[in-house]
């Protein structure tokens, strides 16, 4: 479940980005922040699935930190923005912050 949370809460913040984009199309606007905020939803009852089965401390590092390195690769391939060393050397430092985190 914490894997469908993740997935479904990148899903969230990609929509929220195109719901940003589509401002001067009210319609479009608030169809795209609508249908986000369903994923939303549906990350917010995923999490609390999965942390049926593992604590909170290790649910959440696990869950912010791969949204984040989620949402790093999608905002540079999907939606081209920059990245710098700075960008991805944190990254690396969240991945191997989670490893670590799974290995104790």
């Amino acid at each position: 479940m914490l894997w469908l949370a993740i997935f479904f809460n990148i899903i969230t913040n990609i929509g929220f980005k195109y719901a940003s984009m589509a401002e001067k199309n009210p319609v479009k606007y608030w169809t795209i922040l609508f249908a986000s905020l369903i994923f939303g939803f549906l990350n917010s009852v995923c999490f609390t699935e999965a942390l049926k089965t593992i604590s909170l401390n290790t649910g959440s590092a696990i869950f912010f930190s791969l949204t984040i390195v989620g949402l790093f690769l999608v905002s540079y391939f999907w939606f081209h923005e920059a990245m710098n060393w700075k960008h991805i050397t944190g990254t690396f430092v969240i991945i191997a912050g989670v490893i670590l985190i799974n290995a104790g």
